[in-house]
């Protein structure tokens, strides 16, 4: 059994596209989806037990966010779960290509399920161009990532099967369920972003591999917050640096630094980190 938890707050529109969209998998008769709404104000828990009746809802008080609602759903589907079971995370912001998760599950199997398997990410709107989906770290010390196949065309990976990475995003992420039997997310230091950056490299010290599918294919719809109201230039700043739901956000910055870098590049990580947040925001901001 394939368990997918979707953690959702608002937008009930995109969640109930993404479930169809895993209605139609090829291995849908397999999936038992579970939906944790974190305080949602949009009517999702009416409308989507409506539509589809057979999908188990957890309540959240709002508190919860993405790492919370990850946990409170894998607390609930291990009472359950057999041995051979997958825990898939799933961010409500996507669509899926027909075979994406058999094409993970296929992929987890060659590693003897002994790897966490992330989808690739393309744009919704153009269905061609590849989005962020795996980070490598070239240079700790400099902070010197790159983003997997970043803006290339789809089309052109029909030889690429799985790549190894050292971060993965949390938007299609396949999970053997006895991983969590060792290792859960730290929603404490992560609360929203920035809990599937330390996970992935968490999990390494327990012998598992992050593994990057570009043959499985999610579709990413634009999910940019813009700030409402006519704000000042520094509350904007202050919002992108330290809101919880900011992935600039440089307290995650930090933690992350202390968690998962190295020693010697501890320091230089997280102030190069800091640049890159200053960065993105004064690029964003020019864009408004």
């Amino acid at each position: 059994m394939i368990n997918v938890i979707i953690p959702v707050h608002n937008r009930v529109n995109y969640t109930v596209a993404c479930i169809t969209s895993l209605k139609k998998q090829d291995c849908a008769s397999n999936l038992k989806i579970f939906l944790v709404d974190d305080g949602s104000t949009d009517n999702t828990r009416d409308i989507v037990s409506k539509k589809f009746p057979e999908i188990k809802i957890f309540d959240g008080d709002g508190s919860l966010f993405w790492g919370g609602a990850v946990n409170f759903g894998v607390k609930e589907v291990l009472k359950k779960s057999n041995k051979n079971d997958w825990v898939l995370l799933v961010n409500n912001d996507v669509e899926f290509s027909p075979d994406a998760i058999s094409k993970l599950i296929k992929i987890s199997e060659i590693y003897k399920r002994r790897a966490i398997l992330g989808a690739i990410s393309v744009s919704f709107s153009d269905q061609k161009t590849i989005i962020k989906s795996g980070t490598i770290v070239k240079n700790w010390f400099l902070n010197i990532t790159s983003h997997v196949f970043l803006g290339l065309n789809i089309k052109n990976l029909d030889n690429k099967s799985h790549v190894e990475v050292d971060f993965l995003t949390g938007r299609c992420l396949l999970h053997p369920v006895e991983i969590f039997y060792k290792v859960a997310y730290d929603s404490k230091k992560f609360p929203h972003y920035g809990a599937d950056d330390e996970f992935s490299m968490r999990v390494k010290k327990y012998g598992y591999k992050t593994i990057l599918c570009p043959s499985s294919v999610v579709y990413l719809k634009d999910n940019q917050r813009k700030i409402k109201g006519n704000s000042t230039f520094f509350l904007r700043l202050f919002r992108a640096l330290f809101h919880i739901k900011s992935s600039a956000n440089i307290i995650n910055k930090f933690n992350l630094s202390l968690k998962v870098v190295p020693n010697h590049a501890k320091i230089t990580f997280f102030f190069v980190g800091v640049i890159k947040s200053f960065y993105i925001f004064l690029k964003n901001d020019r864009q408004k």
